[in-house]
């Protein structure tokens, strides 16, 4: 019991996180917006133009769009496909959601850990972006790794929670009956 309750503990761990990263998500994209309008007040109003706003705003969304996967994860928000599984019974309804889950997770471990050997491969070989800006590219790269690994500990914790969902429930019923009996 100790061993699960620690594992609770880090599960809700994992889940705190994901809400902070999301916040920072949306932090991110406060300056996305920000970059944007700066680019659009330079270009159409000030008739200049800068170097880093088109490729600044370009790994912003990288940045929101990946480090949020486990956020909408968590919230139940993304899309869902739901023809077949809407026919099935509740208890079969759960075991699907507890497979798809583990696939998926599963999924999320290899592109995990594929970005991060390509992340370690343009960091050793000292890839820079082929714009002025020379931003090094291992770290669009580790944002896409480090979104996938989010993700992956997040739909850790929802096969726990849909798994403690499939243990039978205690009836009330039967334990006044049991007491009865005795």
């Amino acid at each position: 019991m100790r061993i699960v309750k620690l594992l609770d503990k880090a599960l809700q761990g994992v889940t705190n996180f994901n809400v902070f990263i999301e916040m920072l998500a949306e932090l991110v994209a406060c300056m996305l917006a920000t970059v944007v309008i700066w680019g659009v007040i330079l270009t159409y109003g000030l008739g200049s133009s800068d170097v880093f706003s088109v490729e600044i705003s370009e790994y912003c969304l990288v940045f929101i769009c990946f480090t949020s996967m486990a956020y909408v994860l968590k919230e139940d928000r993304h899309v869902k496909i739901t023809v077949f599984v809407d026919k099935l019974s509740p208890r079969l309804h759960l075991v699907m959601n507890i497979v798809t889950s583990f696939l998926t997770f599963i999924f999320c471990v290899i592109v995990t850990w594929k970005a991060a050997v390509v992340m370690l491969l343009n960091y050793k070989r000292g890839f820079l972006s082929s714009s002025l800006v020379n931003f090094p590219m291992w770290i669009p790269y580790m944002i896409i790794s480090f979104g996938f690994f989010l993700l992956a500990l997040q739909y850790i914790v929802n096969i726990r929670e849909l798994t403690s969902k499939l243990k039978p429930q205690p009836n009330p019923q039967k334990r006044v009956l049991k007491k009865g009996v005795m």
